[in-house]
């Protein structure tokens, strides 16, 4: 800031401390700036804001004001960002999540838990302790809508950096610092025909036997990706049949398998029942079946809602115990 005085120039070398400048903030400023950015123009977010053009340009001279820094710079009609200004959107953005969060909670502590909790999961895992954490939740907070959208591992991952969600169930993990990653358990994998299909029926198989057969693979079923250990099988016999159809989604493979397509790759909890009724046979290859840890994603600064939370400690719990009574129990 500079003055001006008897022709003389004054520069304030006050430095701007941290705790100055967060006392002199004003939060409806950093709200107007950011609606300014997601609008594209002052005039459409003082249509936004219902205020006047006027209030919101001065609204961003004050921000930029206290700030010292320009945050803006308009051309005919237009602006760009400057690095500041992209920094100080960034930060505003995060505060209003995190803020909004905190008022929805304020607003419900006194009434029933109400909301959404949305959950994205690889359509093939089988995991109990995820069905008894459904169960209790919705017991105990029955006017949660409880939305389950299913996409490939790598996708939930994507969905979670991006913010589109804060829970998912993945087979794979990331070393990205924006995620958390906790074990939840392990899914069987096995080998699968339909009826017609030249093994159906047959009580054993050599992986010879499955050279040149047609295969269904999973989109996931790549190095690296939520199904490697099978890709990683499928790697070590040159032999494997070449593929014929892919899909993402567990229901879609197992159409494909039952109606002749060839064989591929199901959960063995997915496909018991319908093995139990003659339209699948487990391919008994007489070696090691591939297995796929489950783990529960969720964001590393994102705040859980409420509801988010009350599920993430309900599946935390129902796992360890399942984990400690499956592997550890004597």
């Amino acid at each position: 800031m500079l003055y001006i005085a008897t022709g003389y120039i004054w520069a304030d070398v006050m430095a701007m401390t941290p705790d100055r400048l967060l006392r002199n903030l004003d939060w409806n400023l950093l709200h107007t700036f950011v609606t300014i950015v997601d609008e594209g123009s002052i005039t459409a977010a003082a249509h936004k804001l219902a205020y006047s053009q006027p209030s919101v340009s001065n609204a961003l001279k004050r921000l930029e004001d206290s700030l010292g820094t320009v945050l803006l710079v308009r051309k005919k009609g237009t602006f760009t960002l400057t690095h500041k200004g992209r920094m100080v959107y960034e930060y505003a953005t995060s505060a209003n999540t995190i803020l909004v969060q905190m008022a929805d909670q304020f607003a419900r502590q006194d009434a029933q838990l109400g909301g959404e909790l949305a959950i994205q999961i690889a359509s093939h895992i089988y995991n109990p302790p995820f069905d008894q954490s459904l169960k209790a939740f919705h017991a105990d907070h029955p006017d949660v809508l409880i939305t389950i959208n299913t996409h490939p591992s790598k996708d939930i991952l994507k969905h979670l950096m991006n913010r589109e969600v804060n829970i998912g169930l993945s087979n794979m993990k990331s070393v990205h610092s924006a995620l958390n990653f906790e074990l939840i358990g392990y899914e069987e994998m096995g080998f699968y025909c339909g009826p017609g299909h030249p093994l159906f029926g047959k009580e054993n198989a050599s992986l010879d036997e499955l050279g040149g057969l047609p295969y269904i693979s999973f989109e996931s079923d790549q190095p690296g990706e939520g199904l490697s250990d099978i890709a990683q099988l499928r790697a070590s016999h040159r032999n494997w049949g070449r593929t014929v159809a892919i899909s993402s989604n567990e229901e879609e493979i197992r159409r494909l398998i039952v109606t002749g397509l060839g064989f591929g790759a199901l959960t063995v909890e997915g496909a018991r029942a319908f093995v139990s009724q003659g339209l699948l046979w487990p391919i008994n290859i007489n070696a090691p079946l591939p297995s796929c840890e489950v783990y529960l994603a969720t964001p590393a600064a994102t705040p859980l809602t409420e509801a988010e939370a009350h599920f993430v400690a309900l599946l935390r719990q129902s796992s360890a115990e399942f984990m400690r009574s499956r592997f550890f129990s004597r």
